[in-house]
């Protein structure tokens, strides 16, 4: 009786031990990783990880995981071609891509409890929680509960929703000048054709 009363006073503390933060760095071709630091996480933890696609290596006295999340068909140069591309990941997150030919609006929106996302126990679910989106851009607009530079941080727990929502907006100047050198030649080839006559 003594020993389950320990384990549930273990339980009871644990989480006020651990700390988590999940870091998504988004590039500007479309490239994406997602990283999850615990600190003070039991070794288990890194099995349900591993489950879920991510590297995980033991740091002291916690764990560090990642996987890639690039979307099949997002990359620069599909952008040429004026459209919405969106990619919704498992987890509830969604990925999209406007392109306007002259700019692109990149959008990281939707709702997901991390605990669930990362196919943690139930039992970790009021353990600290920060969700941080690094960009080598500003946003355009986003509803993050504070900024820390160019990092947009999200906080809560593990087991709360975390709906994050935030548009980037990227220029393409040498699409601008590509258009006026193709407009420009085939302007110039009109005004040169003989008239007949």
């Amino acid at each position: 009786m003594a020993r389950r009363w320990a384990v549930l006073l273990l339980l009871a503390l644990l989480p006020g031990c651990l700390e988590s933060q999940a870091t998504l760095r988004w590039r500007p071709d479309g490239a994406m990783d997602l990283v999850i630091r615990v600190a003070g996480a039991p070794p288990s933890l890194a099995e349900g990880l591993r489950a879920q696609g991510f590297w995980v290596r033991a740091t002291g006295g916690g764990l560090v995981a990642g996987r890639d999340l690039k979307a099949p068909g997002w990359d620069r140069l599909s952008g040429w071609i004026p459209g919405r591309f969106v990619y919704r990941d498992p987890s509830g997150v969604v990925f999209a891509r406007t392109s306007y030919v002259l700019f692109e609006d990149y959008q990281l929106s939707g709702r997901f409890v991390p605990l669930r996302a990362a196919g943690l126990p139930a039992w970790l679910a009021p353990v600290p929680f920060r969700f941080v989106v690094e960009a080598p851009f500003a946003p355009v607009y986003a509803n993050a509960d504070r900024r820390e530079g160019r990092r947009l941080v999200w906080e809560g727990t593990l087991g709360s929703v975390i709906a994050p929502r935030v548009v980037y907006r990227l220029w393409y100047p040498e699409r601008a000048v590509l258009l006026l050198l193709v407009s420009g030649l085939v302007l110039w080839r009109r005004l040169r054709r003989p008239r007949a006559g």
